[in-house]
């Protein structure tokens, strides 16, 4: 089977069945304008312009599977069947047989899995998923693989993941880069463990041995922060789903952000991420007039800024924000987006992080 990776400039895509967004559904159809690997997504140009409008767009792997043949879709289709004989144990998702319900037994909708035991499809085992529904009749739960899109499995294949753990003995800058590896390969506990441990040495008056000298500088700190808040807008986003309200966990998750977020920008008023990211766990929150307010406020902060430093902003009095000039179309789509929140003030989804992907981690 040809995997997203391996896709070329010109090749057709399809949305997964189930992946329903504003712009996107499932089902929808188009041609690859950029295949950006790195960071697991693809800029798209959809044949559906009413839905998804004339420009190129940027969408997450997660989301899309390989369209060899036009108009091949069918509702909760996400393989082909030869694909879906070879791995008997992960079956792709197909029209479900029963009643969907959010919970059996020990498992409910939105917990994190381990894969496990699956024999057909080995490469999955070890891999981490959520739980979306439970298909009573079938006896198997749609899992939202990571960087696979959804499997349906028995709960024989499902697992607690382990706890993450840090080697001892590592410094703050070592830290740092197993965290951005973790968070590049969407391993994200355990990004979030290593980028804690950092923050964790840093501020630990009474270690033996002190970070060097540029680890304390509060910029350098602010990017920690800034990186860990990412990873919790990441999982925000994750555990949201498809869901029309935005459940408790997510909500934890995007505080969790915001706060991350507020101490990068007070370590450093110049860093532009600080604010977009602050703008996106703001919107992660339950939805408000208030909340849609700040995100824009803090979203325009992030528009001012410039590669080489901004020009100063009556919103910031003599602070000149830096922004790299790749983010500046994604600010701008998130800002639009908040505008719309607020015109709304009404629940909706999570905006797609993933599909921002020059936030880079630093």
């Amino acid at each position: 089977m040809t995997s997203l990776e391996e896709l070329k400039d010109g090749d057709r895509v399809r949305v997964q069945g189930g992946r329903n967004f504003e712009k996107f559904h499932g089902g929808m159809e188009g041609t690859i304008i950029t295949n950006n690997v790195e960071n697991k997504n693809m800029n798209i140009q959809w044949d559906d312009v009413a839905t998804a409008g004339p420009e190129p767009m940027s969408v997450a792997y997660r989301n899309l599977e390989y369209a060899p043949n036009r108009g091949g879709y069918r509702a909760g289709h996400a393989a082909s069947a030869a694909a879906t004989a070879s791995q008997p144990g992960a079956k792709a998702p197909e029209a479900p047989k029963g009643p969907l319900v959010d919970t059996n037994g020990d498992y409910s909708t939105r917990q994190l899995v381990q894969l496990h035991s699956l024999q057909g499809a080995a490469e999955l085992n070890g891999k981490l998923g959520r739980l979306r529904k439970f298909d009573v009749n079938a006896g198997r739960w749609e899992v939202d693989v990571r960087e696979q899109g959804i499997k349906r499995l028995k709960e024989d294949c499902l697992g607690k993941p382990p706890k993450p753990e840090v080697p001892e003995g590592l410094g703050v800058e070592e830290l740092k880069s197993r965290g951005n590896d973790c968070f590049k390969k969407v391993e994200l506990e355990e990004a979030i463990a290593f980028y804690s441990a950092a923050i964790d040495l840093i501020e630990d008056d009474e270690a033996d041995q002190k970070p060097p000298a540029e680890c304390l500088e509060p910029k350098y700190v602010s990017v920690l922060h800034g990186n860990r808040a990412q990873v919790y807008i990441s999982l925000c986003r994750e555990v949201h789903g498809e869901d029309r309200c935005v459940s408790k966990e997510a909500r934890m998750f995007a505080m969790r952000a915001n706060m991350d977020s507020a101490k990068s920008m007070e370590l450093d008023e110049t860093n532009g991420k600080a604010y977009y990211r602050r703008g996106c766990a703001v919107l992660g929150m339950a939805p408000s007039a208030s909340r849609a307010k700040e995100a824009i406020w803090n979203l325009e902060i992030a528009l001012s800024g410039r590669a080489s430093g901004g020009q100063e902003t009556d919103l910031l009095e003599g602070v000149s924000v830096v922004l790299p000039n790749a983010m500046r179309h994604e600010v701008a789509n998130l800002l639009e987006y908040a505008k719309r929140r607020l015109d709304a003030c009404t629940e909706a989804a999570v905006p797609d992080v993933e599909a921002f992907q020059n936030c880079k981690q630093q």
